[in-house]
């Protein structure tokens, strides 16, 4: 018989390197994560942004594992830090009116503090999915393209209520 013996370090190696990406999204709701919302989702270590203006207000991490956190920054990269949430699970930021974000990334805190140096970078991927309700109530989530300033241009055509321009946008599946 062959016994073998797993120390709880080992375990959370293996934890850590398995972990799936992360959802996370901002919003223009100045109170709470709802409601029409540009969104990220990576595997941690990736800062994206600028999210378009109006929607640096509510950031939302959805189910963010053990041992991560969640961080919103000012300026133009993750560089000018703003606030953290730890995880686990799905947490939301709420600005309250106050000061907006412009970027957000999530990382394995690995029991430290991130340093500026960490954090700044100065390629960030843009939000890569849209979600919002169209003229019917009805829930639609769209790509964003890779095209610079295409989350502005889809912000814009939100904030006119353009919905038949936003539904030629690729769908999520």
């Amino acid at each position: 018989m062959i016994v073998f013996t797993v120390s709880a370090l080992s375990l959370a190696i293996i934890a850590v390197n398995s972990v799936a990406a992360v959802q996370y999204n901002g919003y223009s709701s100045t109170v709470e994560c709802s409601g029409a919302s540009f969104g990220c989702n990576d595997n941690g270590g990736l800062c994206c942004g600028p999210f378009p203006t109006g929607f640096g207000e509510s950031a939302e991490f959805i189910n963010l594992p053990a041992g991560t956190q969640g961080q919103g920054y000012t300026g133009s990269t993750c560089g000018a830090f703003l606030f953290s949430l730890f995880g686990p699970g799905t947490k939301c930021f709420n600005s309250g009116g106050g000061t907006p974000f412009t970027h957000l990334n999530w990382f394995h805190s690995a029991g430290r503090a991130a340093t500026e140096s960490d954090a700044v970078s100065t390629q960030c991927a843009q939000p890569n999915v849209f979600t919002y309700a169209d003229g019917t109530g009805v829930e639609r989530t769209i790509k964003v393209p890779t095209s610079v300033n295409a989350s502005e241009a889809i912000a814009a055509l939100y904030l006119v209520k353009n919905f038949d321009v936003l539904a030629a946008y690729e769908a999520t599946v």
